[in-house]
């Protein structure tokens, strides 16, 4: 009894806050909204404030529910690193190419000048910036430290990607084939920022890969999928119906070819950890 109270006051309890803290934060966040701005600048508000208050929540909870430091959680200093960053940039322009190289339309949408610039901020400091810091000290930070702390490494990866995963089927109308290039998909990209985190010590560092995918592939610059989308500056509509390569309904995101994309990170995180590693044990050994 008492070993199952631990565990609730340990993992579950900081799980479900952290879960529950994205829509908390965006809901607030979104009073921003009702300023008199121009919807350019309340889209940056926005995303600062979101990692404002998600931060300092985080912050609070560690402090004072953990007795832990949010560095701790692997939420240190923010910081550019370079590595990641060409990785960052890399992997959905990569993933777009091999989807723009089989058969499809490029349509590109007619917009004003304003409706452009709009696509752009919300593309960057919504969905890149602000979702992908986020995001990464809840999942990457807070979730990752406790699961670690009470199981280790191995475990602190594998179960918080798998409910990464499943929480990305709220929302959206899915099948069963949908479901599960989902979950195989969301918990092998999960796994990928965790490795990313561990390799670089470091929330940011993932962040960075977190942002850039975003922006890319879902910021509405350049949309990829089986429909055309308006809302999109380019939109690209494949003609392949295949479930497997377009991702079904969830999207892209979804395909064999992103999946393909994050195993390849991975394996080039596991490579990274190693020499680290490896560089480690030889300067103890002097």
């Amino acid at each position: 009894m008492k070993k199952n109270f631990l565990i609730t006051k340990q993992v579950i309890l900081p799980t479900s806050f952290g879960i529950l803290l994205i829509p908390l934060s965006q809901l607030i966040s979104s009073l921003v909204y009702l300023l008199p701005l121009p919807k350019e600048i309340t889209s940056i508000l926005f995303g600062i404030v979101y990692i404002i208050i998600s931060y300092s929540s985080i912050k609070l909870y560690c402090n004072k529910i953990l007795y832990i430091s949010p560095n701790s959680c692997y939420i240190n200093k923010p910081k550019i690193y370079i590595k990641w960053l060409i990785v960052g940039i890399l992997l959905p322009i990569i993933v777009s190419f091999v989807f723009l190289s089989s058969s499809g339309e490029l349509i590109k949408n007619t917009m004003n000048t304003r409706g452009f610039i709009n696509i752009i901020l919300t593309a960057i400091f919504i969905l890149g910036f602000s979702t992908g810091v986020v995001e990464e000290m809840i999942f990457r930070g807070l979730i990752m430290k406790v699961f670690e702390k009470q199981w280790g490494k191995t475990i602190s990866i594998i179960v918080p990607s798998i409910i990464f995963s499943v929480l990305h089927i709220i929302g959206h109308n899915l099948n069963i084939i949908d479901i599960i290039l989902l979950c195989i998909a969301g918990t092998t990209v999960g796994i990928m920022f965790s490795l990313i985190v561990y390799e670089s010590n470091s929330i940011w560092a993932s962040a960075i890969v977190h942002g850039l995918w975003n922006i890319i592939i879902i910021g509405n610059i350049l949309s990829i999928s089986t429909t055309h989308n308006k809302n999109a500056i380019f939109s690209y509509k494949l003609s392949s119906t295949f479930q497997f390569f377009t991702g079904g309904s969830f999207g892209i995101e979804a395909s064999i070819i992103s999946v393909l994309g994050y195993i390849a990170v991975i394996i080039f995180s596991l490579y990274s950890i190693k020499k680290k590693y490896k560089l480690t044990q030889k300067i103890l050994e002097k």
